[in-house]
């Protein structure tokens, strides 16, 4: 146990007996409740033991132990000399523990001389207004219960009296600079823990506004200041406490926004109720009860507008978070409706938006169950990560994972999230849109291996089966010609129908190889070189060894075989330049002549699309008058 909370706890039950003393006989000004707003001194001491206990490093438990005596003790003393000189000039002593702690709140005094400086000069002010007090007090109007044995002359009593109460206030300004200073030069939580104590002063200072107006109504004595003193006793330590222990609680950010735009709405409201009751009053007369109806609607007529005004520009200086959070989503949202940005890059805005780079976007997978991450790769969520759900309606649609975890992160990140709903739920529409097209693109490649796969069968099928066939009957029907008569007019027919059989067997060979080109059984490379042999053009062949599936292969030679037919019907060129190269996974084509240029049909370009799209490549002409055309394509080398 810390000897200054020994010593605050003796002060404090002392100043607590001689309360209670006082109040059983009765204060003379302020009767039973004065005695119930002291007795709430209490606060601070207690709650400073609670900072002790929970963050035992703190140096605040100190200071609000200070409050706690300023505010017990001086009020005992005052009530135990109330008929004494001195009862009358020590009350610049309940403010020093409040100095002190806006001073080392949250984490010690701030480097430097001139805070240690401050610090000290908090007590030596006090001392000088209660020292100046004592020397003037002679002079007061009206004179005092008892007089003072020492006076100043009557000539410097008032300048001597201004210069004390200048130092106090020159220490008072100089105690709230530094909270100033701390949150300009703080971190985060720094920022958090002072925005409680800003939040607790602005209380503060609208309930002693209150009970200054309250006193000049005459609606109530002494007693009119009860909200402020407990504001002061309870209010600004309870906020001292929550800003060391759990700064992050509640979002204090909105809270103070929300309040400083209520106050200030309310005083432009008052203003605006004053100024329009005094004119209608003088238009409609003093007495006529349309001045103050007609003020009142007035009032009423601005409140909302004006409120939200006020709110944005206090959202801006109090709770910037939120307010650069919403824009920027706002931002990002309408460049994805207008095309400039995608939807996947969601999870780029969300962290740096809530300044969390590990934060990570998970979908749920609707067939297969599951999570995967905005671009479809299935993912786990991390046990040990704090996690925020995303729900519809009527199902989980995502869990956002967060990288750092505290509750004040938690509800910027659900923040962000909730007005970034559009391009999440687009982002998951797309990655299901994605999903079926790669199922219908694998279907298609399937389909395409099997018709390779059945046309093989058929080149072979003709040519071991159909075409062997007619070949032995060819061979039996010359048999049976040799044993005839050359004239005899049944050796012409036979002779005939030999020929015929020929001509069918290149036929059936011409078939097959549409099906699929023998050629290709020695690879792609000597298929092309034969195809170039054929072409009636010169044919620049530029070609390696290449390794691709038997799919791709066909494929990229029935693309060669088409583009060069397109070139020697339309182009009226003097030569073609095929060039077949491989780069790791992808075999690239590309068939340029130098031709007139032309546009091939819609339906061949169509054809050759659809061949070198269905494996997964893709294709593309350029073409430019008297420029020549160049069909360019890629595919995988294994589909």
């Amino acid at each position: 146990m810390r000897w200054w909370m020994v010593v605050a706890t003796m002060a404090c039950a002392g100043a607590w007996t001689t309360l209670a003393w006082a109040a059983g006989g009765g204060w003379a000004a302020g009767g039973g409740w004065a005695f119930a707003v002291y007795l709430l001194g209490l606060v601070p001491l207690g709650l400073g033991w609670l900072i002790a206990v929970r963050a035992p490093a703190s140096p605040v438990p100190g200071a609000l132990a200070g409050v706690a005596v300023s505010m017990l003790a001086v009020p005992a003393l005052e009530e135990w000399g109330r008929h004494s000189w001195w009862g009358a000039v020590i009350w610049s002593w309940q403010v020093v523990g409040f100095l002190i702690l806006l001073l080392i709140f949250p984490d010690g005094l701030l480097p430097g001389r001139r805070w240690r400086v401050a610090a000290a000069a908090v007590p030596l002010s006090a001392v000088g207004v209660t020292a100046a007090m004592v020397v003037t007090m002679n002079h007061y109007d009206p004179p005092p219960v008892a007089r003072s044995p020492v006076a100043v002359p009557a000539g410097i009593w008032m300048p001597l009296m201004v210069a004390a109460l200048a130092a106090l206030l020159v220490v008072s300004v100089a105690s709230v600079s530094s909270v100033v200073v701390r949150y300009r030069r703080g971190d985060e939580r720094v920022r958090a823990q002072t925005r409680w104590l800003v939040l607790a002063a602005v209380l503060v200072v609208v309930l002693m506004v209150a009970s200054w107006a309250i006193t000049a109504l005459g609606w109530a004595g002494p007693a009119a200041y009860g909200g402020f003193l407990i504001g002061i006793v309870v209010l600004v330590p309870a906020a001292v406490a929550v800003a060391v222990l759990r700064h992050d609680l509640f979002e204090i950010d909105r809270i103070l926004g929300d309040s400083a735009a209520w106050v200030v709405t309310a005083i432009i409201a008052a203003g605006v109720f004053a100024a329009s009751a005094v004119v209608l009053g003088s238009f409609f007369g003093r007495d006529s009860p349309l001045g103050g109806y007609g003020a009142v609607f007035v009032a009423a007529l601005i409140l909302m507008p004006v409120f939200r005004r006020v709110h944005d520009a206090t959202g801006r200086v109090f709770d910037r978070d939120r307010t650069v959070i919403l824009a920027g989503i706002a931002d990002f949202v309408d460049r994805v409706r207008d095309g400039t940005a995608e939807p996947e890059s969601v999870q780029e805005a969300l962290r740096a938006l809530a300044g969390d780079p590990g934060l990570v976007l998970l979908l749920t997978e609707a067939e297969r169950g599951g999570y995967v991450d905005i671009w479809g790769t299935d993912a786990e969520v991390p046990a040990d990560r704090t996690t925020l759900p995303l729900r519809t309606a009527d199902a989980e649609i995502g869990v956002v994972v967060l990288g750092r975890a505290s509750a004040r992160q938690l509800r910027r990140v659900r923040l962000a999230v909730s007005a970034a709903g559009l391009p999440i739920e687009v982002s998951r529409l797309r990655l299901g849109l994605r999903r079926v097209l790669a199922e219908v693109s694998e279907s298609r490649r399937r389909l395409v291996s099997a018709a390779v796969a059945e046309r093989k069968r058929l080149e072979r099928d003709l040519h071991d089966g159909a075409q062997q066939h007619l070949l032995a009957v060819g061979m039996q029907l010359r048999a049976a010609q040799r044993r005839l008569d050359p004239a005899d007019p049944l050796s012409l027919e036979l002779d005939l129908a030999v020929d015929r059989l020929e001509d069918t067997v290149g036929e059936l060979r011409r078939l097959a190889h549409g099906l699929r080109p023998a050629s290709l059984d020695d690879g792609l490379t000597a298929a092309l070189r034969r195809l170039a042999a054929q072409c009636a053009l010169p044919v620049d062949l530029r070609a390696g060894t290449v390794e691709t599936s038997d799919v791709v292969a066909a494929t990229a030679y029935f693309l060669v075989a088409e583009a060069m037919t397109n070139v020697l019907k339309h182009a009226e060129a003097t030569g073609i330049r095929v060039s077949v190269r491989q780069a790791g996974d992808c075999l690239h084509i590309a068939v340029t002549d130098d031709g007139v240029g032309f546009t091939p049909s819609q339906a061949s370009l169509t054809t050759l699309r659809d061949r070198v799209s269905a494996i997964g490549g893709t294709l593309s002409v350029i073409s430019a008058p008297h420029e020549g055309t160049t069909i360019e394509a890629e595919m995988p080398c294994a589909s």
